[in-house]
């Protein structure tokens, strides 16, 4: 830095955190000017909400040091942050829902100035709720706004705080182009040379068309940073997304190939599961719109999409963890729309969730067992003998609590716990979520394993080359629907593969 130079807003050097063994974010730097904006994008499980909650106070660091408008605030806690002028929003909008709009600000208002003069704290309010295209609603109880609006709120209600630092967590999740287009113009209108903002996001739009910077991160450390086109442009970055870092002739060596019998069974039966124009969200935000796909008996599937595009909705729905709003679900022929998750599970259905979700009360042996409980002792130990072969490890580690295992090996204890109840299909939602490659080069060895056995399987993946070694079929989901579906050759030579995940395809 030149001696002439302003020193930084914010410079945060060597972050770290970690939660016992596992290492969230590691030694990782970020420097922010005054007017600056700042993307941070990255895969599922790269550290990018961890970082935020760093910088927010609401993570304590368990290395480094962050220095804000020329004060050490490390170990200032949230609350002090935000009087210090850091506000923030969150994904998921948290507004006090019994109040108005116009009192979720004040509320904001009198927590940074307790005494501030009451005419003016409502001057204030009206310009805030003015800029944020809320003037209308002040007197409007939050929990009657639409998602967009709450969203509004969110920024309205850091505003308030009268923030020289602004950290916006993924406030595109859940919004329709349309209303992408009027967050983004609110973004842009608060862009000042004053104020610096950091935006955490997945909708890559919003990046391109708001960032001065963007940075990426993946597995808790800097992959990437500079201007916003030149990192969108980078290939190491598009190898993060679209999983080519191990190069063709990895891919090639290692696409497995399905049984002779799978095939001709894939060609002459109906589908063992399919959706027909589904539709569905999350309260108010909407995610998959009419979207159809099938798997057939012994073919595995992989559905694809970068973070945020509606694949872990889709293995809701299907196991009925998600009601849908419109369209049919099929199974063996039957309709089971609006049969509960463990009827559905009752007859075939294992869904491998995105988060392990091990029961840390029970050992490894313990957590396999829960899901062969109908089986009577003969069939539960032959099982159990299938689940050890696959993954040695858990033999070795049998008496272990669950969740006493490193990531990886919890991972595999859940595909295990999915395979105990020898279902007929198995969904498989982002098993290679924060793991590192060597981790996720032995799961996906055991997925290859099940395949040549003739298992049925819908793999739920970001990382694409991995999957497309392995799917006999796949499907590239964006904005929940599905824009591309082919076989893994004609995919991997489709241009539209890499548009479709830097959003630039329309």
């Amino acid at each position: 830095m030149n001696a002439a130079d302003p020193p930084p807003l914010l410079d945060a050097v060597g972050l770290g955190k970690r939660y016992g063994g596992l290492v969230a974010i590691e030694s990782l730097d970020i420097r922010l000017d005054k007017g600056r904006v700042l993307g941070v994008i990255g895969p599922n499980g790269a550290g990018k909400s961890t970082l935020i909650g760093l910088l927010g106070g609401a993570i304590s660091a368990s290395a480094g040091q962050i220095h804000f408008d020329g004060h050490d605030i490390t170990s200032l806690p949230a609350s002090e942050r935000a009087r210090s002028g850091i506000g923030r929003t969150y994904q998921i909008p948290r507004p006090f829902l019994d109040m108005t709009v116009e009192e979720n600000l004040a509320v904001a208002q009198f927590s940074l100035s307790p005494f501030v003069a009451s005419g003016t704290a409502a001057a204030e309010r009206r310009e805030i709720l003015d800029r944020c295209g809320l003037g209308d609603a002040a007197p409007v109880t939050a929990r009657d706004l639409p998602l967009l609006r709450r969203k509004r709120l969110e920024v309205a209600r850091a505003l308030a705080l009268k923030p020289k630092l602004l950290l916006l967590d993924e406030v595109g999740a859940g919004l329709i182009d349309s209303e992408v287009s009027e967050l983004i113009a609110l973004i842009q209108s608060l862009k000042d040379a004053e104020r610096s903002i950091i935006i955490i996001e997945h909708v890559i739009r919003i990046v391109k068309e708001c960032c001065d910077d963007l940075m990426v991160i993946n597995f808790g450390k800097v992959l990437a940073r500079g201007p916003t086109t030149d990192v969108l442009g980078s290939d190491e970055v598009a190898a993060i997304y679209l999983g080519t870092s191990h190069g063709a002739a990895a891919r090639t060596s290692t696409a497995v190939a399905p049984r002779a019998d799978v095939a001709s069974s894939m060609a002459s039966t109906e589908p063992l599961l399919a959706l027909d124009g589904v539709s569905a969200g999350y309260g108010q935000a909407r995610v998959l719109h009419d979207l159809s796909l099938s798997v057939m008996q012994g073919q595995v599937v992989g559905l694809l999409g970068s973070n945020g595009a509606g694949k872990t909705t889709v293995a809701h729905v299907i196991s009925r963890a998600l009601p849908i709003t419109a369209g049919r679900i099929r199974f063996d022929g039957e309709d089971i729309t609006r049969l509960p998750a463990h009827a559905v599970a009752t007859r075939g259905l294992a869904h491998c969730m995105e988060g392990r979700r091990i029961f840390g009360s029970l050992s490894v042996e313990e957590n396999l067992l829960v899901a062969a409980r109908r089986a009577d002792a003969a069939e539960r130990k032959t099982r159990l003998e299938r689940v050890y072969a696959l993954f040695p490890v858990l033999a070795d580690r049998r008496n272990a609590p669950g969740t006493s295992m490193s990531g990886g090996q919890q991972q595999a204890l859940a595909i295990g716990r999915a395979l105990m109840a020898k279902p007929r299909l198995v969904i498989f939602d982002e098993i290679s979520l924060g793991l590192a490659p060597v981790m996720m080069d032995r799961l996906y060895a055991a997925l290859a394993e099940l395949k040549r056995e003739g298992f049925t399987m819908l793999v739920v993946e970001q990382d694409i080359e991995r999957a497309l070694d392995l799917a006999d079929v796949a499907h590239i989901i964006n904005k929940g629907r599905i824009t591309l579906s082919g076989p893994p050759a004609v995919l991997r030579a489709d241009e539209r593969l890499r548009h479709l995940y830097f959003g630039t395809e329309e």
